[in-house]
């Protein structure tokens, strides 16, 4: 009899037939299977050379759940390493990095590590006594005389600091700390902060204009200098009170985001008297106000607002009596999304094409008022893109270290290429550090 001409109910009666068949193989192979996995249990059966094959294979489920679990509950404090990552190291001189990652035993460690070889020149670890939860970072670190350090759990408190043999010496928990801290010259520390709530531990909106019969109400950002020899505050300026006295809270409506419309993200301190600024002055990067102020805490003036090409910056540095370098990370606040979902045009089949940002180091002069990126090629060529955060340290060669934060590499360029491209390697496989504002030591100082 033809295949095609089987009836109907006898193709049905087949099928259940094999499908029957086949569940019983199986089972007899599960049975066979679960029978040798309780005698090895047991341990009163030998298979030879088979036996790790069985052990392996019995243990596969728990190690899945495990490697999924492990996953699935990675904080945000691990980044994922590409598949074909690719260091980089041609140095030729010592870069000391004092990094900030998660421990094993859901602590912190701080290092002060040369990346030129990896030699670790000395580590710090928080005590037990601080509690940290999986997806709290320690920013920032700052070492002070005698290897001790401070840091602080960034967006939140304690501001702390430890010795060399890693005792806790004092915590401040009396305001938010975030982003970035620095020394003055007289060796007191300038911090970016946030002022909780009066009576309470939270952070509310300080902040508030009014826009015709609108009312908007945003986050306000602080200094404080407190001293690094018990974590007494010394003083707190509010970043709002400093727009309002000088006649420059209209910046705020050229945020995007009106909630925050500040968001401070560095406090540079200038370490002596130049024709330019004056020793103490202190030069504020504020994100969202793509603009970084010159402010003399003394006078409570604001003597220099710069604006140019900058978008989203962060890290100020003073490079010399008459240079700044901002880390322009080129992006937009809210990283280039429609703001309203319900108002998008389609497509143009005919486009109009600007540029591809790259996020770059811009020097600005403050003698002439010019901008210039004397890196931007190389970094537009290597992709070099943050849409958050990021810095950059120069090197006493005139190289640049630079921290790409988003994908956790970290870089050293010079006017030849890449001398160093590589990530803080982790206890999770396949995974690396989030990079917590590495910060760049001269040894010799």
């Amino acid at each position: 009899m033809r295949r095609d001409r089987i009836l109907p109910h006898l193709r049905a009666v087949n099928r259940i037939a094999l499908a029957l068949a086949q569940a019983i193989v199986a089972i007899a192979l599960l049975s066979g299977f679960g029978w040798v996995v309780k005698h090895r249990t047991k341990g009163d059966l030998n298979l030879g050379v088979a036996n790790a094959w069985v052990d392996g294979l019995s243990g596969f489920p728990d190690r899945f759940q495990q490697s999924v679990e492990a996953v699935q509950t990675l904080p945000q404090t691990f980044v994922p390493t590409p598949d074909d990552w690719s260091p980089i190291n041609r140095l030729d001189e010592d870069v000391w990095a004092l990094t900030a990652h998660s421990n094993e035993q859901s602590g912190r460690t701080f290092r002060l590590q040369n990346l030129r070889d990896g030699q670790v020149e000395h580590t710090w670890r928080t005590p037990e006594s601080m509690a940290f939860k999986p997806h709290w970072r320690a920013h920032n670190p700052l070492m002070l005389e005698e290897r001790s350090l401070v840091s602080f759990v960034t967006n939140r408190s304690p501001l702390f600091r430890l010795d060399s043999t890693s005792a806790l010496v004092w915590r401040q928990d009396s305001l938010s700390f975030h982003h970035a801290m620095n020394l003055d010259a007289d060796g007191m520390l300038w911090v970016c902060a946030q002022q909780w709530e009066q009576g309470g531990r939270h952070v509310a909106y300080r902040g508030r204009y009014r826009m015709g019969d609108k009312t908007v109400h945003f986050l306000d950002n602080s200094v404080a200098q407190i001293d690094p020899s018990d974590g007494r505050i010394l003083q707190v300026i509010s970043m709002a009170d400093i727009l309002r006295e000088n006649d420059l809270g209209h910046l705020v409506l050229r945020s995007g985001d009106p909630q925050d419309p500040l968001h401070l993200n560095d406090v540079e301190p200038a370490l002596h008297r130049s024709l330019h600024f004056e020793e103490g002055d202190l030069f504020l990067s504020f994100r969202n106000l793509q603009a970084v102020l010159q402010y003399r805490p003394s006078t409570r003036e604001v003597v220099r607002t710069i604006q140019g090409p900058l978008a989203a910056q962060h890290d100020v540095d003073i490079l010399n009596d008459s240079t700044l370098v901002i880390f322009n990370n080129a992006t937009q606040e809210n990283f280039g999304r429609y703001t309203s979902n319900k108002d998008k045009y389609p497509i143009s089949k005919d486009q109009a094409e600007l540029a591809q940002w790259h996020s770059e180091l811009t020097h600005f002069n403050l003698r002439t008022g010019a901008f210039t990126s004397p890196f931007q090629a190389l970094m537009a060529k290597e992709g070099i893109m943050t849409f958050t955060e990021g810095l950059q340290d120069m090197l006493p060669s005139g190289a640049a270290f630079v921290e790409e934060q988003n994908s956790g590499v970290l870089w050293v360029l010079n006017e030849d290429g890449v001398l160093y491209k590589d990530v803080m390697a982790s206890h999770h496989p396949g995974h690396h550090h989030l990079p917590n504002w590495t910060r760049i030591v001269n040894l010799h100082d």
